[in-house]
């Protein structure tokens, strides 16, 4: 990896292309580009907004406009062109001659911030998957990726040796850093089924990026994991033990932040990490309430939840940065989502309501009951005790009397197991864990 030796300028390109469909405007599209740029460190400059019929097949833009920004960026002594729109190895090297300095696109820009917040293995490994897979097509004769590594945004890559290689040391790279992903996902499957055995219900988090994720993770476990106000803190899954009542606890998962128009190379190299999300019990659809954009940062979420498969799964929809609102704007979100959990991570503000929201759904209803423990099945009792509320325990020759206070979904998995119910209140036949 290459450190940036000194803080780069920019300069924002953000092309309109007759009659694509574009749900954002252009005011929006530049605030997230700028909020990415800034993500990386790098200083973002003037914006230059352009309009086309169509894309220029070798320059995506005109010559006209390619010579303007050249004379643009000689004049504010800028470092880096950035283009919010993915540009082919063709455009991105004629702009580069005519331009005269860095060029990259919008997916060039995402990988370098996504390797600069990936510590753990899997991270590293992942980004690195992505950027081989980014940079294959674009290995013609010297590549233009390959006459600028050094320093700076856009060339944070896997390093100058492996990028100075030919197309099928580079695929074999690619092989084995998909076979090591397959590996770490073996391993994530064996806690999986601990965790199953265990009856320990999963909870998700997912979201746009800088909705405040981690922020409630912290706050929800104890946990004092890295936040931060720049784009994709988290890229590393983590998972932490969430303590509810009556001894009931649960796995809450913290995943990386979704993005509008998330590169397809991106979502592919992640798909590991994500996979996780298919066997969450429930997620929690963090949006960031003091985003005047926040609709179509919820739309943004559910595509890629709709790409992966997964808009059928439980859902609770959580409006956090609360305390950034009036009581007005509150109000208006309250009407508007009269079903969703409206809370403050970093104030700790209506945490019980969501806690409650999500012990009903991950568990049902609470109810007291009477237990029969025969005497081989005993060993029961630890997981009586770290599962459910116990009220009081009796021990007989035949084996032991529980009283305790417990979920109903747990309920088939206790007789199952062999515990006896004595007496129940209100218990429900039909119900069945998860």
């Amino acid at each position: 990896m290459y450190e940036t030796q000194k803080t780069e300028r920019a300069l924002l390109v953000i092309v309109e292309v007759e009659g694509e469909r574009q749900p954002w405007s252009f005011q929006e599209l530049a605030e997230e580009l700028k909020n990415l740029v800034i993500s990386t460190g790098i200083e973002a400059g003037d914006l230059i907004f352009v309009k086309r019929k169509e894309i220029n097949p070798s320059l995506y833009i005109g010559r006209g406009k390619a010579l303007e920004l050249a004379k643009i960026a000689q004049q504010k002594s800028v470092d880096v062109i950035i283009f919010n729109n993915n540009l082919s190895f063709t455009q991105q090297r004629n702009l580069e001659e005519i331009i005269g300095i860095k060029t990259i696109d919008r997916t060039q820009l995402i990988l370098d911030i996504f390797a600069r917040h990936a510590h753990t293995q899997e991270g590293a490994l992942q980004v690195e998957l992505a950027q081989l897979e980014y940079l294959l097509p674009r290995l013609k004769g010297k590549g233009i990726m390959l006459s600028r590594l050094g320093g700076g945004i856009g060339t944070r890559g896997p390093g100058e040796k492996k990028l100075e290689v030919d197309r099928r040391r580079i695929s074999d790279r690619i092989t084995k850093l998909k076979k090591d992903l397959d590996h770490l996902k073996s391993h994530r499957q064996l806690l999986r089924k601990k965790r199953e055995k265990e009856k320990i219900p999963i909870c998700s988090l997912v979201g746009y990026t800088n909705a405040g994720k981690t922020t409630l993770l912290n706050v929800l476990t104890g946990e004092h994991q890295k936040t931060s106000s720049y784009l994709f803190t988290t890229l590393d899954p983590i998972s932490r033990t969430l303590h509810l009542e009556g001894n009931l606890k649960a796995i809450v998962t913290d995943t990386v932040g979704f993005l509008y128009k998330l590169p397809p190379n991106l979502i592919e190299a992640f798909k590991a990490t994500l996979e996780e999300l298919r066997y969450a019990h429930l997620l929690l659809h963090i949006v960031d309430g003091s985003n005047k954009n926040y609709t179509k940062l919820i739309d943004a979420v559910n595509t890629i939840l709709k790409d992966l498969s997964l808009l059928d799964k439980n859902t609770i929809l959580v409006f956090n940065k609360i305390d950034k609102l009036t009581e007005e704007e509150l109000e208006i979100l309250k009407n508007k989502f009269p079903e969703a959990i409206f809370i403050s991570a970093l104030k700790k503000l209506n945490l019980d309501s969501l806690l409650k929201r999500v012990e009903k759904v991950l568990f049902g209803e609470t109810i007291k009951i009477s237990l029969n423990i025969p005497l081989e099945n005993l060993d029961l009792l630890n997981w009586i005790y770290e599962h459910t509320q116990v009220i009081s325990t009796h021990y007989h020759q035949d084996g032991a009397e529980v009283v305790v206070r417990i979920k109903e979904g747990f309920l088939p998995f206790l007789n199952k197991e062999g515990a006896f119910l004595k007496k129940s209140n209100n218990f429900n036949k039909k119900q069945k864990f998860f």
